[in-house]
């Protein structure tokens, strides 16, 4: 069986197709197998890498994914490489104003930029579509590729937040008009 996913996003990086994509349970063997194979890094940065321990959990994470999609308090997509999923991209604690940007992708395909260009839609859609004032990113203080992915994307540095991470912020400078046809 084929499945068709609802693509919100591509782009060519290098020898790679990449697509941002809705989550849905067929990814969920795919994602499991990525975070198991990234399982002794992806710990040192993400406090929930250990609890996804089977394919049903991965499975019912998605399911979560989707009821707070449908609630309006987070924006999550899969990013898929050559159709394959490879990672994901959220908006979580979203609200009228602000929302937080979380992410993690495969080693295989870190350092292409697929990540930076993942980070740039998804601005892109928290104020033009949102109309959010405001984002917020937070890395452990040692995750520099993940620091150099906000900073490219034009997120500031704030301050070391209450959990020892780095806080990093981008405003909406861009004023949302009406157009009426």
């Amino acid at each position: 069986m084929h499945n068709y996913p609802f693509v919100l996003h591509k782009f060519v990086t290098g020898k790679y197709d990449v697509e941002l994509v809705l989550p849905e349970t067929w990814q969920a063997k795919d994602l499991f197998d990525q975070l198991q194979k990234n399982l002794i890094e992806f710990s040192k940065w993400l406090v929930w890498a250990n609890k996804i321990d089977s394919v049903q959990k991965e499975v019912d994470s998605i399911k979560q994914f989707q009821q707070k999609m449908v609630d309006g308090t987070a924006f999550n997509l899969v990013i898929l490489v050559d159709e394959i999923p490879a990672g994901m991209i959220d908006l979580h604690d979203l609200n009228s104003e602000s929302g937080e940007v979380g992410y993690w992708l495969s080693n295989d395909f870190q350092h292409l930029g697929i990540m930076t260009e993942s980070v740039e839609f998804l601005k892109k859609y928290a104020f033009e579509q949102l109309g959010l004032k405001y984002l917020i990113l937070r890395t452990h203080p040692q995750n520099f590729a993940s620091q150099n992915v906000a900073k490219r994307s034009g997120f500031e540095y704030q301050k070391i937040d209450d959990n020892g991470h780095k806080k990093f912020i981008l405003k909406n400078n861009v004023r949302r008009t009406e157009t009426w046809n």
